[in-house]
């Protein structure tokens, strides 16, 4: 029986032992060549000279929250409807998570609650791109300025995805990417932090490092400019950047993005046909002006013949890793203290399913998964 995992990892594997191999023989595993060729050509990828690398999507959230001026006791708004990585940033941070419903058609962050939400000790509101798919950016950016806080984009989800025909981090204050290791592009852990403007870049460059600019402080190759002692520090940072070892990896990939990104998105198409007038599932709604970089394909079940538990169950013994990716933050007892009623949350939680739609997968297996999905539904008694 064939396997159709729902995550799979692109690793070039000669190139990418090639390019460990050098980072092993040069005696330099800190941030140094390695990390340098990696931001360049991501800033490129990405159309910003505003980019720095991190060691997980989670520091670069924690980096946007800080910059943010989030501190012990403010508000941060956001969505339960995603990874645990998304929240945990702002209770580390001692600030408060109000929680925003969401669309439940979408799984994202609706911007009408969000307004609502939005008070005096509100610093930072936090939107999801659920799947790789954008959500409201425009309407949450007008909010956000209009009420004068910060919008953090998690695009975890969404490397290559576009919102207007424009790179997605050009609609929030801070955009937040992962390098995970099940992600479109990973370097085995890592993560990349977009800010908007210039002094938050200059900021954000120090903090990831102790409160140290490694590009002021140290050359290309990570040795010191000149002597430790000769540079301050004038705020206490973090331990947060990335290693050579980790960019190796990720450099290995470059030339394959754009391949991998079209691959998910010809095959969330096809689901698309499948399950657009489809009686059992429907797709999940995307908003009009966002183009999706499909790191999974989400669908919504809508009959009561089968519980979506089962027809997980059945699927997996197809040999078909279908899942839930996220469950509904606000369940952790970690955040209980922050609950509040989220009926869009429930009602999407409760029915949503993801499906593979990766580069490791061809259009005769996108049917088999939608065609072995109908028959479970429909042989069901």
């Amino acid at each position: 029986m064939k396997n159709y995992p729902l995550f799979k990892v692109h690793v070039p594997v000669e190139e990418s032992l090639k390019k460990i191999k050098e980072v092993l023989e040069s005696g330099f595993i800190n941030e140094g060549i390695q990390v340098t060729e990696l931001t360049q050509k991501l800033q490129g990828f990405f159309e910003t000279d505003k980019l720095i690398l991190v060691n997980s999507c989670t520091s670069a959230l924690t980096l946007a929250l800080k910059l943010s001026g989030v501190e012990p006791g403010d508000d941060v708004i956001s969505t339960p409807m995603t990874c645990v990585a998304t929240n945990t940033p702002i209770t580390t941070m001692g600030a408060n998570i109000i929680w925003a419903d969401i669309n439940p058609n979408s799984g994202m962050i609706d911007p009408k609650d969000v307004e609502k939400k939005i008070t005096c000790k509100t610093k930072a509101v936090i939107a999801v791109a659920w799947a790789g798919t954008p959500p409201e950016l425009l309407e949450l950016k007008r909010i956000c300025n209009e009420k004068n806080v910060k919008l953090i984009l998690d695009a975890a989800h969404a490397f290559g995805a576009k919102y207007n025909n424009s790179q997605i981090h050009s609609w929030a204050d801070f955009t937040c990417y992962s390098f995970q290791a099940i992600k479109h592009v990973t370097t085995g852990d890592g993560g990349a932090l977009i800010s908007s403007n210039e002094e938050d870049y200059k900021k954000s460059k120090s903090l990831k490092w102790f409160g140290l600019d490694r590009d002021f402080a140290k050359d290309s190759k990570g040795n010191w400019k000149g002597q430790q002692w000769d540079v301050d520090i004038l705020e206490a940072g973090y331990k947060f950047n990335m290693n050579n070892l980790t960019a190796a990896i990720g450099l290995s990939q470059l030339n394959y993005i754009d391949n991998i990104i079209n691959r998910h998105k010809q095959n969330a198409s096809i689901y698309d046909k499948f399950f657009r007038k489809n009686k059992f599932l429907t797709p999940v709604e995307k908003p009009k002006l966002s183009e999706s970089s499909s790191w999974v394909y989400t669908a919504k079940l809508k009959t009561k013949k089968i519980s979506r538990d089962e027809l997980l169950e059945k699927l997996n013994k197809e040999g078909i890793h279908a899942g839930v990716v996220h469950v509904p933050n606000d369940d952790y007892t970690a955040f209980a203290k922050f609950k509040t009623q989220l009926p869009g949350v429930r009602e999407f939680s409760s029915n949503q399913l993801s499906l593979p739609c990766g580069w490791w997968l061809n259009e005769d297996d996108i049917i088999h998964i939608s065609t072995t999905l109908f028959k479970i539904i429909e042989n069901k008694k």
